[in-house]
């Protein structure tokens, strides 16, 4: 067995391992189903929407919140303009009338920046961060409310993240994928390991704040910077299952890679700047889990893609270089089925339990978000996903090579 092929037996054994450690934990601590009971409390909330350019989605986003089923003299609504140079600004105003809906336009400085001014001008007790693409279900912030509640030393949560009206292949794709971070999510949330507070949602206590310090430029990456340095703290952090946001994703190839190589990107240059804790036990499974898997996950990927292309090439220009030496037209394979034979090896064994693994998890994943995908949607993520992340995976280890910060919006 050449160095290779033990990779990828590696690579495929180790992620099923995991995938097979977090499905025991899913039948261990099942996620309890949504109830009607409400909060016998009420804290103030101030929901931040930082907003740069976002006239197309920032009206839809204010609606969402107006809508929430949450007392009005308990919720204020703050939009911060990061110096945008479109409608924003006229679309918002109509909004201003309602006393609950404040808006602040500032110069350019980044997301970040704009999430720290919001912090600066509001006094609530709980500080809510949401995308200005993104739309939060009606009963979404009382869900998360209700979570905060039922554990005093919760200091941040996390809700379950949709793709909103998907329709594209390529959304369609991302669809499924969503579900299945819903799946990893909670399971992470059972193992106190989450590594994210994604921007399209997530609700903090005021205290964290005080305790860790404001958002990071962070790679351009602060809603995963954060939840390191809320580890780093020993400060709890959860999952909502039962809240609910719709998230607008990138409908176009070039697009989806530039976002996801900025993802992957900051874990890689984060991971850096916190390596101190892997493999660390002070930090919990966090630490010793999620850390380490995630770059795992990341050199995986990019080992198997990397085989995988290698041999294809090889086998190309193998066929190639017999035509140009002997002019014969090499015979191609015709694939046909036979029915008394299968191929027993390890290897094939393993891939098939992967991909049975990641279909289970998926279904799980829609069992906790009560989220319907359809088979067009499978077919999509089984027939594309494989061939895109590649790209931003290699693009992103490329970038955390070179000390590049990846690009994202003006700064």
């Amino acid at each position: 067995m050449n160095i290779g092929v033990l990779g990828v037996y590696v690579c495929i054994f180790v992620g099923l391992y995991f995938e097979v450690f977090l499905l025991i934990s899913f039948f261990e601590k099942r996620p309890p189903q949504k109830t009607k009971t409400l909060p016998t409390y009420y804290p103030t909330v101030s929901m931040l929407v930082p907003s740069y350019n976002e006239e197309k989605t920032i009206a839809a986003t204010i609606d969402s919140l107006l809508a929430l089923q949450y007392p009005e003299d308990r919720l204020e609504i703050v939009v911060i303009d990061d110096g945008s140079k479109d409608r924003t600004r006229e679309i918002v105003a109509p909004y201003l009338a309602n006393p609950h809906v404040k808006y602040f336009y500032k110069e350019n400085g980044g997301k970040y920046t704009a999430l720290n001014f919001g912090i600066e001008h509001t006094t609530a007790e709980i500080i809510g961060c949401l995308d200005a693409d993104s739309f939060v279900s009606e009963d979404g912030l009382i869900e998360m409310v209700k979570k905060f509640e039922s554990d005093p030393t919760i200091m941040a949560i996390t809700p379950a993240m949709k793709v909103y009206r998907p329709r594209k292949l390529l959304e369609l794709m991302q669809a499924v994928e969503y579900t299945f971070g819903i799946f990893y999510k909670k399971m992470f949330d059972n193992i106190s390991a989450i590594s994210v507070l994604p921007g399209p949602f997530s609700l903090y206590r005021r205290e964290v704040f005080a305790k860790v310090g404001p958002f990071h430029h962070a790679h351009n990456t602060e809603d995963m910077e954060i939840a390191f340095r809320m580890h780093l703290h020993g400060l709890k952090i959860a999952n909502a299952h039962t809240a609910y946001v719709h998230t607008t994703v990138p409908s176009s190839v070039r697009a989806l890679v530039k976002q996801r190589t900025r993802w992957a990107q900051g874990y890689l240059q984060n991971s850096q700047d916190y390596s101190y804790m892997y493999f660390n036990r002070q930090y919990g499974n966090f630490g010793m889990l999620a850390l380490p898997f995630g770059l795992f996950a990341f050199c995986a990927g990019l080992f198997t893609a990397s085989y995988m292309l290698y041999h294809l090439l090889t086998y190309v220009g193998g066929r190639v270089y017999s035509l140009a030496t002997t002019h014969i037209p090499p015979h191609l394979p015709h694939p046909h089925l036979e029915w008394f034979y299968f191929d027993t090896s390890m290897l094939t064994f393993l891939a098939i339990a992967t991909v049975g693994m990641t279909f289970v998890a998926v279904i799980l994943g829609q069992k906790i978000s009560q989220t319907s995908l359809s088979i067009k949607s499978f077919f999509s993520y089984f027939l594309l996903f494989g061939f895109i992340a590649p790209i931003w995976l290699a693009r992103a280890a490329w970038g955390a090579i070179r000390s590049k910060e990846s690009v994202w919006r003006e700064q």
